[in-house]
């Protein structure tokens, strides 16, 4: 009986002082270091969470909780040089069901000390919008193609109101030269398209401005009725020509 006390005594001491190497509760309350004698913050959890570790968790939820790693909602870690499985992901928010991880933010590390981007992943953790290192925003693709804003999909809304500048009603202008109908037809034999209006190709490849491109449309509308405007006055002389005779 004796032993076994000294031996729980032992136990203790040696728990307390491992304990005690690993984490600081300062007596005045104001920093606690978990895995660290050196907190930097209010509350620092200091554990290497390379790999994939789970680090802290914010919240459980009793139901799936007793399954894998459980129902929760916490920061994992992975690493600060590329990894294959990962590539350059540091750490994630991550929300998971019965051990599975439905949805998570993300956050990568940059070619250097700057540069980082985020990641937003929902329904089997799969990323669905993207903010990377230059402030674009990305919503179903990866790749941004100089817009602040790319979706690979359709765009539902009420209204878009799109800014632009040099807008054509300067067609009406006197200095303006119309070009002639005679003009359009050979160019359009020639090239297979409208002046100014970009070939199929380029849009399928490039896509188009709507402000640009309703520029443009705006543009031809007004010369095409000014042209109208013309011819309509040449049948009139010649109405006139036929009523004198």
């Amino acid at each position: 009986m004796i032993l076994r006390f000294i031996s729980i005594v032992i136990c203790a001491v040696i728990s307390s002082q491992v304990y005690a190497q690993q984490n600081t509760f300062s007596n005045n309350g104001s920093k606690v270091g978990i895995h660290t004698l050196q907190p930097g913050a209010f509350l620092d959890v200091s554990a290497d969470l390379t790999n994939g570790k789970l680090g802290t968790v914010m919240g459980r939820l009793p139901e799936g909780n007793s399954s894998g790693e459980g129902t929760f909602l916490g920061v994992r870690g992975y690493d600060t040089r590329f990894n294959s499985v990962s590539g350059p992901k540091s750490f994630s928010i991550e929300h998971s069901f019965y051990g599975f991880v439905n949805s998570s933010i993300n956050f990568f590390r940059g070619s250097d000390t700057k540069g980082g981007f985020m990641t937003f992943n929902t329904f089997d953790n799969i990323e669905r919008m993207r903010l990377d290192k230059d402030g674009n925003l990305l919503l179903g693709t990866t790749t941004a193609r100089g817009e602040k804003l790319s979706i690979n999909g359709g765009i539902r809304a009420h209204e878009i109101k799109v800014e632009t500048s040099n807008w054509p009603d300067y067609v009406f202008k006197a200095a303006y030269k119309l070009p002639s109908l005679t003009e359009t037809e050979q160019f359009i034999k020639q090239h297979g398209h409208l002046p100014e209006v970009p070939k199929a190709s380029e849009v399928e490849a490039d896509g188009v401005s709507l402000g640009e491109m309703n520029k443009i449309l705006l543009k031809k509308i007004e010369e095409l009725t000014l042209q109208v405007i013309e011819l309509n006055k040449k049948v009139d002389r010649q109405e006139e020509r036929i009523n004198l005779k």
